[in-house]
């Protein structure tokens, strides 16, 4: 193939991209962004000013990575560094196939102005390469973040069994094992992500509340948390379901 069928299959591969951004972005609560690694551009954003401090796609956009030095409170600044070296230089032990099916999911505050800082989630993936495998371009879908403070850098993928997680403090990454979830705890969180409660859960399942929050306060003792928001959070950020 010829560099200029090259560079016209790139252009039509990510006019594919936009369009398909576009058109989840369109139907969801969230907000997507492409970054462009190496010009360090932002070059699609979702339109939705509550998760940029109350900025437009467009002046988000202008700022590019400035946006983040700017508005990221600054105890959190160390995260953005920790995953823009730590979290990517993960991903070099990847083969170009694994790198896109994997994603580094952090939580940071965003400042407001004459409102209190804000805890976002990002979730960043791959989706392009250089040659050589170096990661060119990704894709972060942003949102609230369902945890209580920031950090919590992992890298996920629902390729394996597996996750890591980065310790803030010792620099360091250790792998751990996702938790299986049962079937009827697979139902219980999708109906509560619908918005149902306990009794309402019992109905649709054909059984007790008690035997919900039976299954609920297993669940939580297995995964380690307190209550069903830091369920969710888990089952989500780990791709549980």
């Amino acid at each position: 193939m010829s560099d200029k069928n090259n560079s016209l299959y790139a252009g039509k591969a990510s006019e594919k991209y936009l369009n398909v951004l576009k058109a989840v972005s369109e139907t969801s609560l969230g907000c997507v962004y492409i970054a462009d690694l190496k010009t360090r551009k932002l070059e699609f954003i979702s339109e939705n000013p509550l998760l940029f401090s109350g900025l437009s796609a467009a002046e988000v956009e202008k700022m590019g990575y400035n946006f983040f030095r700017k508005y990221t409170k600054k105890a959190d600044l160390d995260i953005l560094k920790k995953v823009s070296t730590n979290g990517l230089k993960f991903f070099e032990c990847l083969s170009p196939e694994e790198k896109k099916v994997h994603t580094i999911t952090y939580d940071f505050h965003l400042k407001y102005a004459n409102s209190v800082d804000v805890l976002v989630n990002h979730k960043i993936t791959p989706i392009e390469l250089f040659d050589d495998g170096e990661i060119s371009k990704i894709v972060c879908v942003v949102s609230y973040s369902l945890n209580r403070s920031a950090g919590n850098i992992r890298i996920v993928s629902n390729t394996s069994e597996t996750y890591w997680k980065y310790n803030l403090f010792t620099g360091k990454w250790t792998e751990e094992s996702k938790v299986a979830l049962k079937l009827r705890e697979i139902e219980i969180i999708r109906l509560y992500l619908q918005g149902l409660k306990i009794e309402e859960i019992a109905e649709q399942l054909f059984v007790s509340p008690s035997t919900i929050k039976f299954h609920r306060s297993k669940l939580f003792e297995r995964i380690g948390v307190k209550n069903i928001i830091e369920a969710i959070s888990y089952v989500i950020t780990n791709n549980l379901i």
